[in-house]
């Protein structure tokens, strides 16, 4: 009965994306090399050998994490999009990506996973070209329609932008547990609005860093993890 199906899937999605879950979770706490199938499993609350039905192998469970990293992360700048100020998108997905950080074991994950050398290389360069090239092009954006002056390229302001939030938030995560992550955000966009804005957006600019950032309460985001990653 092809109504008996639709349930079924929905079951058996239900519980790929809890191993994946789970999966994260441990990759996050210790890492890809120290994890193991059974961590993972007991994690997710299954036996060992279901794992197999989702996942060949530990390396595909990490791909998978890797590329729901992505797909996560990507559609925060979907959702902060803003056609007439293309640089206030790049200042609230900053946050969005933040927060993604701070509640979210998949995100951190990933990101994990994409320092590690060796089998994640490939996918990892993917995202990180893709991700350098969203941040290009609102750049580039932002360039076209007189936010920010052309002293530098989009392209050498993407590549180094996506560098520092890297940074920023890695430096976070070992001092802190990423508690100062938000603060440092602020701090990141308070110098790049200083430093590439032009003057007769200056303030106003200043402003959405200050409302997406600045506020007290705004920083107050639980820490889901001491992992350093």
């Amino acid at each position: 009965m092809p109504d008996e199906r639709a349930p079924q899937q929905e079951r058996s999605l239900a519980r790929r994306a809890a191993i994946l879950e789970s999966a994260a979770s441990i990759f996050d706490r210790v890492g890809y090399g120290s994890a193991s199938l059974s961590q993972i499993a007991t994690e997710a609350g299954l036996g060992q050998g279901l794992l197999y039905f989702y996942f060949r192998t530990k390396e595909a469970m990490a791909l998978a994490v890797i590329q729901e990293q992505n797909e996560r992360t990507f559609a925060v700048m979907g959702r902060h999009a803003d056609p007439v100020s293309p640089f206030s998108t790049l200042v609230r997905a900053s946050r969005g990506i933040g927060e993604l950080l701070l509640t979210d074991a998949v995100v951190r994950a990933g990101i994990r996973l994409s320092l590690e050398q060796g089998v994640f290389a490939e996918p990892t360069s993917e995202f990180y070209d893709q991700w350098i090239q969203g941040v290009v092009d609102a750049f580039a954006a932002a360039r076209d329609v007189g936010e920010i002056s052309d002293s530098i390229t989009p392209e050498r302001l993407g590549a180094n932008v996506v560098a520092y939030f890297t940074g920023v938030q890695l430096v976070s995560n070992v001092r802190t547990g990423r508690t100062d992550l938000m603060n440092a955000l602020d701090t990141m966009w308070s110098v790049l609005v200083d430093a590439l804005v032009t003057p007769e957006n200056r303030n106003r600019l200043r402003t959405v860093v200050n409302d997406t950032f600045g506020s007290p309460a705004l920083h107050e985001v639980p820490v889901a993890s001491d992992a350093v990653t």
